[in-house]
């Protein structure tokens, strides 16, 4: 049976990314960004020809509307979960809710020091494999590939967005550089491929999930599930949608990163950030402190460094920026695994392989008011011999 889930409206949450701090805007009563369009989950368990029968029955019920408004758009499938984008009335929305084969449907609104054990160092001492056969897929803002941060080692995978394949507000192109910029990254000889999903600072849901398609699809075809991250510094409000997507993507042996937020709020309100698969990342200051801004609670995994990061920028091809928030967390951890991959493959194969060895090797109980995260800060052995 159909339950209250599928009309319950979320708050949207949009990711202000051309903000100094990188910090988000939060509008708790707005209505969905794109009026009228859903992102419609199915229930698992349901064959091709039960799928297409429904594709049918939705398609259908345009002639049957007094106001005919119902547009079948991208469809997504990752594993057992099956999802579409469709553009419908409230009319249609009630017809659509009834149907057996829906499990849920929701509005497409918005998005938006690890080398020592204690506080207050700024040198980075890592081994000089830093990452090298590994592949960073970045969903975010683009990415400047001639920045010299990057070596030739960054290229543009998939634009999810209309409009030019660019990085419009730097927000990737800083990420990118945390994860493995010659200078700021931590795996330093890793390869990045950008994804875009935001344009002028903005994204949809819809281009979140079109654009995480995709890399998980990239990762599989070419066999690089061993030696892959995906990195989300975005999210929204709590959403099935997209917990189920990364959920399915970690079944498929593809570990996702992403950030916990930056409300001061508990992380089960945020998706992907509260996806149970998802390596949810917290950020601290240079004292060790949880950042005040950092969302918290059980399901973020690890700590990373989240204020006054400087990285890569996009000003000019050697512009650099310091910027705050858990979308600057993020790629630290990222490129921790990363890294962690290129030195100890054998034990980092699988998703929850890679979780388990970069907790095991965290450093444990040194962050200040971490409301019941794991007190874990990444760290990536200081240069030593890791076996």
């Amino acid at each position: 049976m159909f339950g209250f889930r599928k009309l319950a409206l979320l708050a949207v949450i949009l990711f202000n990314l051309t903000s100094a701090r990188s910090l988000p805007l939060q509008r708790k009563n707005d209505p969905p960004q794109s009026p009228g369009q859903y992102i419609v989950t199915l229930r698992d368990g349901l064959d091709e020809s039960a799928i297409e029968q429904h594709l049918q029955r939705a398609t259908s019920l345009r002639a049957r509307s007094e106001s005919p408004v119902v547009e079948l758009g991208r469809r997504w499938n990752i594993g057992s979960w099956n999802a579409y984008l469709c553009t419908m009335d409230n009319n249609t929305l009630t017809q659509m809710s009834r149907d057996d084969a829906v499990q849920f449907i929701e509005p497409d609104g918005g998005l938006g020091a690890i080398s020592h054990r204690v506080p207050n160092h700024t040198d980075y001492v890592y081994d000089s494999k830093a990452g090298e056969g590994t592949y960073a897929y970045i969903i975010d803002s683009g990415l400047l590939t001639t920045h010299e941060e990057f070596e030739g080692r960054a290229s543009l995978g998939y634009n999810a967005v209309d409009g030019e394949f660019v990085d419009d507000s730097g927000h990737g192109t800083h990420v990118a550089g945390t994860i493995g910029g010659k200078t700021y990254g931590v795996a330093k000889k890793t390869n990045l491929i950008s994804v875009k999903i935001f344009q002028n600072g903005q994204g949809k849901i819809s281009d979140f999930l079109e654009g995480y398609q995709w890399a998980v699809y990239n990762i599989t075809k070419e066999n690089r599930q061993e030696v892959s991250v995906i990195n989300v510094s975005g999210g929204s409000g709590a959403m099935e949608a997209l917990n189920r997507a990364v959920d399915e993507g970690y079944k498929q042996g593809v570990l996702t990163v992403v950030a916990a937020g930056n409300f001061d709020q508990d992380v089960r309100r945020h998706s992907p950030a509260s996806a149970p698969n998802a390596m949810t990342v917290g950020a601290i200051g240079g004292d060790f402190s949880r950042s005040s801004f950092s969302n918290w609670g059980e399901l973020v995994d690890i700590f990373a460094p989240g204020e006054d990061v400087m990285s890569a920028w996009i000003g000019s091809n050697d512009d650099a920026q310091a910027h705050a928030g858990t979308s600057m967390a993020t790629p630290h951890i990222t490129g921790l695994v990363l890294y962690l991959k290129s030195l100890i493959p054998y034990r980092m194969k699988s998703p929850a392989n890679s979780v388990r060895e970069l907790q095991n090797l965290a450093t444990g109980n040194v962050i200040q008011d971490t409301k019941g995260s794991k007190n874990l800060l990444g760290f990536n052995g200081n240069g030593i011999v890791i076996v």
